[in-house]
């Protein structure tokens, strides 16, 4: 049995923590049951769900509402409208001019994923920094094509390796036929994609996380991709 949303956990309607939440846990979950109804998931695959996902729920409560909550809490004590209306008022128009941290800080990730590459020792959760940059466990950030169109209009319903090298990656295209894994390959040689995401290659799950950041010389297309689908 899988749970999500509201279902799952139960947040204050506090900066819509609950709807992202409750849409991150179906965008996570629905590919991992297709994957085992169509045969190419395993056991290990849907127990990712419970992996990437508690982490993040945990975060969310703990950074973001949990530290909202006393934040507000220290304020009311601090500024009363009923003691000081003005004062209240100039404390208040500075907390809305402040940079909104619960906004450029809530970033929700899987980087201590057991179905990605992340650094060693990373650990999943929702406080991050925003980048460019192709990271495993995050989400593949959109970029516009040099010659017009956007990136994710070439990600296919699987997985997508993005090549952005000389050549196509024959072995990378061998192994998910092996698999039987839905994957498309897409070949861009372009050299200001490949800076702008820091790696030649991406591989991008069907949830649009990534999965995997290198080049040629540094794969081994079957170890990968069956890393990135729980096939140990």
């Amino acid at each position: 049995m899988f749970i999500a949303g509201d279902a799952a956990h139960s947040h204050p309607p506090y900066g819509g923590y609950g709807v992202n939440t409750g849409f991150e846990d179906a965008r996570n979950l629905i590919w991992k049951l297709a994957a085992k109804l169509q045969g190419w998931g395993n056991e290990a695959l849907l127990e990712s769900y419970s992996a990437e996902r508690h982490p993040v729920f945990r975060s969310v409560s703990r950074d973001f509402i949990g530290r909202m909550i006393e934040d507000f809490r220290g304020f009311m004590a601090r500024f009363a409208p009923e003691r000081d209306l003005a004062d209240f008022e100039a404390a208040w128009r500075r907390r809305a001019e402040g940079e909104d941290a619960d906004v450029t800080q809530f970033l929700p990730h899987y980087e201590g994923s057991p179905i990605v590459f992340g650094a060693p020792g990373a650990v999943s959760g929702a406080v991050g920094v925003h980048a460019f940059t192709a990271r495993p466990g995050h989400h593949l950030a959109p970029r516009p094509l040099p010659g017009g169109g956007e990136i994710w209009d070439h990600l296919g319903d699987g997985f997508t390796l993005l090549n952005f090298g000389a050549a196509p990656a024959a072995g990378f295209d061998a192994a998910a036929a092996d698999l039987d894994l839905p994957f498309v390959q897409v070949h861009l040689a372009e050299a200001e994609l490949a800076g702008a995401y820091g790696a030649e290659m991406v591989l991008v799950r069907p949830d649009t996380f990534v999965a995997w950041t290198g080049s040629e010389g540094d794969a081994a297309p079957g170890a990968i991709l069956k890393h990135a689908i729980g096939a140990r």
